[in-house]
């Protein structure tokens, strides 16, 4: 019984670390918070230490419920993925799932493919995190993480998908205006918009290659946005061009929206990859949902 306690109250502390609150995991769990606190307090109690800082609008880690945190959640995760591959009745995936990924993507694509995967596994609880920064996936609670670009070196584990390749568009209304650019040396008389969180290279700095060609040329940056989406509007607008992500911008080339300028030079690829913690023992639902990730990923018509 004590062991049974034990576990649910860390599920419980997990819970709080993440949310940042006691209400909002209370929630989370369907339990009223004093409930929630009062679990905390024996569990603390139980390991003679303080686990949270607790206030009434926030919490926070002490020193030892950071450690508590980095180490028991692993060992709790790998036990449930053990004691799911053995228990041969189960057959719904359940839990919760915390996945994070890029703003525009997804707003795009992600929230809906998530929303299909819980169609198919509707025990399951997912929360989905839109950042374009880099996140802590220990210290947010992340389970599974989509991450376009090259990865440093870390422990993580990563699945790749795929290539994101780029192009340069702008809207016919701002080429009306302003001229259409044939060659990549056209490029710096012509107003940009660029993405401010790119972190591969240089945002104002465009390398092209067409077969054993390179031109490498400086933009005229005059509008700066951190978000992909703004970006997408902006260009819609006439506001100038933009080197962008073809998954974005090609649906509305298509449409007559946009035109996709230099078709015959090509810009650097860049990796796009899932991320997740190392664990011996996988939960079934998190490899369940990167194979579901991966073929969504797969059906894009402007990746590779």
């Amino acid at each position: 019984m004590r062991k049974t306690q034990d576990n649910a109250a860390w599920r419980i502390f997990f819970r709080v670390v993440e949310r940042g609150s006691l209400t909002l995991a209370a929630d989370d769990l369907h339990l009223e918070p004093s409930s929630v606190s009062r679990q905390l307090t024996a569990l603390e109690h139980r390991l003679n230490t303080q686990l949270l800082n607790r206030s009434t609008r926030k919490v926070s880690l002490t020193p030892a419920g950071t450690r508590a945190y980095e180490h028991m959640r692993p060992l709790l995760e790998a036990m449930d993925a053990l004691l799911g591959s053995l228990d041969q009745s189960a057959t719904e995936l359940s839990g919760r799932l915390r996945v994070s990924a890029p703003v525009a993507l997804g707003e795009h694509h992600v929230s809906a493919w998530l929303a299909d995967f819980q169609g198919q596994h509707p025990q399951l609880t997912l929360d989905l995190v839109l950042s374009d920064r880099v996140l802590d996936l220990m210290a947010e609670g992340i389970d599974v993480a989509l991450r376009i670009g090259h990865l440093p070196a870390s422990s993580l584990v990563a699945r790749p998908l795929g290539q994101l390749s780029h192009g340069v568009y702008a809207s016919p209304g701002y080429l009306q205006s302003h001229g259409t650019p044939l060659q990549p040396a056209d490029l710096p008389a012509h107003r940009a918009l660029v993405y401010s969180w790119m972190t591969e290279h240089n945002p104002t700095q465009l390398t092209f290659k067409h077969q054993a060609e390179v031109a490498k040329v400086e933009l005229d940056a005059r509008f700066f946005l951190n978000n992909l989406g703004a970006i997408h509007r902006a260009l819609l607008a006439g506001a100038g061009l933009h080197a962008g992500p073809d998954w974005l911008l090609g649906p509305s080339a298509r449409r007559g929206e946009l035109v996709r300028l230099l078709p015959q030079w090509q810009l650097p690829t860049l990796p796009v990859n899932l991320v997740r913690l190392h664990n011996r023992f996988v939960p079934q639902r998190i490899s369940a949902l990167c194979d579901w990730l991966d073929h969504c990923w797969q059906q894009l018509p402007d990746v590779h």
